[in-house]
C-alpha cells in the first residue's frame, strides 16, 4: 500500500473534482519517486554489501519445499507469522555475512576482557581505543554484525521448521520446538567457521537438532527426565523395533543383550518412561454429562485417623477397659490405675498420686502393681488378649 501510495512520477498532475474539472487549474506536484520503505531497504543492502549475483530471486530456479503441507498451510498463523524469509542466500553471501559476524564476535570478546580488567562496563570510547579504531567504525561494525546475524538466521528458518516437524506429536508444542531450534541456530551461526569450506546448513543442522532435542526433553513430560535417560529410551525403542522385525519377543533380557546393557538399566529406563495421570481423572467416561468417579476415589488411605472403623475400635476398647476395671478392682485400686494411666485425661506419677491420696509413694506403687496383675488375670479369663499389657 505504501509503495502504491507513494509511487508517483517525477511530475504528476492532480486534477480537481469532475464537477469543477473545466474551471480548475492543473496543480503540479513534485516528489522523489521512491517510497520510504524502498529507501530503507536500499540503505540496509548498502550496509550489508552488494549482492554477488545480479539475478533477481523471482528469476531463479524454484526450490522444492522441505516443509510438510500442514506446516505450510499454517505458516501465516501463530509462531512463524512473518519470520520465514523467501530469500535464499548464495555461498558467497554466506561467507561475507559470516565474516562480519566473526568481526562482531571479536569485538564482543574484547569488550568482555576489557570489562574484567576495568571492573566495570567499558564505554564506546574505551572499547574503540583498545581496538585501535574510531568510535564511528566501532558502531558500524556492531550494526553490521547484528544485521548479518539477523539476515543469516532468517534465511535458515525453513531448515529449523523442517527439523522441528520431525519431532512433532511427541509431547511438546510445535512452537516450543521451533524456539529451541532457533536457539541452536543462533549458536551454530556464531560457531560457524567459513574458512573450513563447508556449507552453513550442514554445520548448523546438528546445532538445530540439539536445540530441538533439548526442548523435547524439557517440555515433553510432566516430570522431567535427564538427557541421558532420554537417549537410553531412544536406544531401547530402536532395539524393540529391530527385535520385532526379526520375530523375537522384545523382553527385557533380549533388549539388554542386543544393547550390551544390564537388565537393571533397561528396567529402570522403562519404568521411568511410564505416563503420569492426574488423580482427578475420571475412571470411566461420563454418559450423562455428570462427573463420575475419579482415580483418587480408588486409592486406599493408609492413615488410621481417616478410617472410620479405627474410631469404633478405640471406642469399643475403652468401653471394655472401663467395664473390666469396674468389675475387677476395688475403689482405691480403680482410682490409682485411672490416675497413673491417664484414663480420665490426667496422667500422674506415683509421687503425685501419693500426695493426693495421702499414702506413701511405695505403698501407692505396690497397690498399682497388684491392681495391674488383677486386670491381666481378668483379661485372660475373658479371653481379651488385645487388652493384655505386654512388658
Amino acid at each position: 500500500m505504501l509503495e502504491k501510495q507513494w509511487n508517483l512520477s517525477a511530475e504528476e498532475t492532480l486534477a480537481a473534482s469532475p464537477q469543477h474539472e473545466k474551471n480548475c487549474k492543473k496543480l503540479h506536484i513534485t516528489c522523489s519517486g521512491t517510497s520510504a520503505r524502498r529507501r530503507r531497504m536500499d540503505s540496509r543492502q548498502r550496509v550489508l554489501g552488494p549482492k554477488s549475483s545480479a539475478t533477481p530471486i523471482s528469476a531463479t530456479k524454484p526450490l522444492r519445499s522441505i516443509l510438510g503441507p500442514e506446516l505450510l498451510q499454517n505458516r501465516l498463523k501463530g509462531y512463524v507469522k512473518g519470520v520465514v524469509s523467501e530469500e535464499l542466500l548464495t555461498h558467497t553471501e554466506v561467507l561475507q555475512l559470516s565474516k562480519k559476524i566473526q568481526v562482531g564476535l571479536h569485538v564482543e570478546e574484547q569488550k568482555s576482557r576489557l570489562k574484567e580488567r576495568l571492573g566495570c562496563e567499558p564505554s564506546d570510547d574505551q572499547l574503540a581505543l583498545s581496538l585501535k579504531m574510531s568510535r564511528i567504525d566501532l558502531q558500524s561494525t556492531l550494526i553490521e554484525c547484528s544485521l548479518a546475524r539477523e539476515r543469516l538466521s532468517m534465511s535458515n528458518v525453513r531448515l529449523v521448521m523442517s527439523i522441528a516437524q520431525r519431532y512433532d506429536n511427541m509431547g511438546a508444542e510445535m512452537a516450543d520446538l521451533i524456539q529451541g531450534g532457533l536457539i541452536g541456530l543462533l549458536c551454530g551461526i556464531e560457531k560457524f567457521d567459513p574458512s573450513k569450506g563447508y556449507k552453513i546448513s550442514t554445520y548448523v543442522y546438528w546445532w538445530i537438532r540439539q536445540g530441538v532435542s533439548r526442548t523435547l526433553v524439557e517440555n515433553s513430560r510432566t516430570l522431567r527426565l535427564p538427557t541421558h535417560l532420554h537417549e537410553r529410551l531412544g536406544l531401547i525403542r530402536n532395539a524393540k523395533m529391530r527385535l520385532e522385525e526379526k520375530g523375537i519377543t522384545p523382553s527385557v533380557n533380549n533388549i539388554a543383550a542386543s544393547l550390551n546393557m544390564s537388565q537393571k538399566k533397561v528396567r529402570n529406563a522403562t519404568e521411568a518412561s511410564s505416563k503420569v495421570y492426574s488423580l482427578d481423572r475420571e475412571v470411566f467416561p461420563s454418559l450423562n454429562g455428570l462427573p463420575g468417579a475419579t482415580l483418587h476415589s480408588f486409592i486406599a488411605d493408609n492413615h488410621l485417623e481417616n478410617n472410620p472403623w479405627h474410631g469404633v475400635d478405640i471406642w469399643a476398647l475403652k468401653d471394655e477397659v472401663n467395664n473390666l476395671i469396674s468389675s475387677s478392682l476395688r475403689e482405691r485400686e480403680r482410682e490409682i490405675i485411672r490416675l497413673y494411666y491417664g484414663l480420665d485425661s490426667e496422667c500422674l506419677t506415683w509421687e503425685d498420686i501419693s500426695k493426693r491420696i495421702g499414702l506413701s509413694r511405695e505403698r501407692v506403687r505396690q497397690v498399682g502393681l497388684v491392681a495391674l496383675e488383677k486386670l491381666k488375670h481378668a483379661a485372660r479369663k475373658r479371653r481379651l488378649d488385645a487388652m493384655l499389657i505386654k512388658q
